[in-house]
């Protein structure tokens, strides 16, 4: 198993900056605040079933979670996830959507895990020491700090001398984009988001997400994903779709 997410790595620029807490489970990876899973990721390629998110809510309120967005369904093997796979047309979308009302306050998204009893404690010990070597749980911090967060964009790609002087820019994507021939912030300045996002998809298809042309257009513009006016995402979701298709020709 992976010791990080790939295709769905984008998925953690939508929980909240002040941390969540990351952990291997079911051969995927769980995302917890505070104390409940929020969503469960999944990489499994081929197989279907284990290829997408998942997320958690109490079976009492199942009916008006799936009310809210019919376009999920209760996992076959784990029916108190619901599931929403990774070829489901506007994945990226779905995915942003139902975690915005997921993250609400007193929100009936999550689950809790039941504390086990004293008993049950002591018949597993000597399964949670051997299960403690396998299980990876990595504490998040997201608040990294960035050397120009308030300058204007422009004098931001001036300053920035690596990619990840961006704002929003990781490690990952950082590689990503070396792969694709983008060392620098002034090439992809240069070549603008369109243009740069032809040439990180036809290096690593499985980056034609929104999300993925979110992160290179907040960089260049030195803000937040929040500042996007839904204008400009609806103009981005319907490029990245041409994008889809003229790839498939």
């Amino acid at each position: 198993m992976a010791k990080e997410p790939l295709e769905l790595k984008w998925i953690e620029n939508l929980l909240p900056e002040e941390g969540y807490r990351r952990k291997s489970m079911f051969g995927g990876f769980a995302y917890y605040l505070d104390e409940k899973i929020i969503l469960i990721t999944f990489e499994a390629g081929h197989k279907s079933n284990w290829n997408g998110c998942m997320f958690p809510v109490e079976r009492e309120f199942q009916n008006k979670a799936l009310e809210k967005f019919p376009i999920l369904n209760p996992h076959p093997v784990l029916p108190k996830w619901l599931y929403l796979p990774i070829e489901t047309e506007g994945f990226d979308e779905w995915v942003s959507d139902i975690l915005r009302v997921a993250l609400r306050p007193n929100s009936i998204w999550g689950s809790i895990p039941k504390e086990k009893t004293k008993s049950a404690q002591g018949k597993t010990k000597g399964r949670k020491a051997t299960a403690a070597k396998e299980v990876i749980t990595e504490k998040i911090d997201t608040r990294r700090p960035r050397m120009f967060s308030d300058d204007d964009p422009v004098a931001v790609l001036q300053k920035a001398k690596k990619l990840t002087d961006l704002k929003n820019i990781g490690p990952v994507l950082e590689g990503l984009l070396h792969d694709a021939g983008i060392k620098t912030p002034q090439q992809m300045q240069k070549l603008g988001w369109q243009k740069t996002m032809v040439k990180l998809v036809k290096v690593h298809p499985k980056t034609n997400h929104s999300m993925y042309a979110y992160t290179i257009i907040t960089a260049l513009e030195n803000k937040d994903f929040g500042g996007m006016s839904e204008q400009q995402k609806a103009e981005v979701r319907a490029y990245m779709k041409t994008l889809r298709d003229r790839l498939k020709s």
